[in-house]
């Protein structure tokens, strides 16, 4: 399971039961802000009419990625910025050099693709 996954999960284990598809952790575009991010506090705010800060220091509170990450931050309106630590990229990256494959899935069903190239000099 990549750590995106694994952040995710342990999100939508620390949120209220509420729809699923509004959870998503998605690599942040400035590294200063972390490696993930989530609004998820600021769609469930709007839903709940509630303060976005407010609801993502509860989410925060709930959430338990102690060992993969530094404690969460809150940025924003409401965004939940997670940067992770050393060891957790340590043992992923790991993870993926003893796999085979790299940690890339195999296909199902697999399918045979033929690339004909029509000259040597494409």
């Amino acid at each position: 399971m990549t750590l995106a996954a694994q952040l995710e999960a342990r999100l939508l284990a620390a949120l209220p039961p509420l729809p699923t598809q509004k959870a998503r952790v998605q690599p942040t575009a400035d590294l200063r802000f972390g490696h993930y991010q989530t609004n998820v506090a600021m769609i469930l705010a709007k839903d709940q009419r509630a303060n976005p800060r407010q609801l993502a220091a509860e989410i925060i509170a709930n959430l338990q990625v102690d060992d993969l990450s530094a404690p969460p931050e809150i940025a924003g309106a409401g965004f939940i910025n997670v940067r992770l630590r050393p060891s957790a990229l340590t043992s992923a990256f790991s993870a993926l050099t003893s796999d085979p494959r790299l940690g890339v899935p195999t296909p199902s069903p697999q399918k045979t693709i033929v690339v004909d190239f029509s000259s040597p000099n494409v």
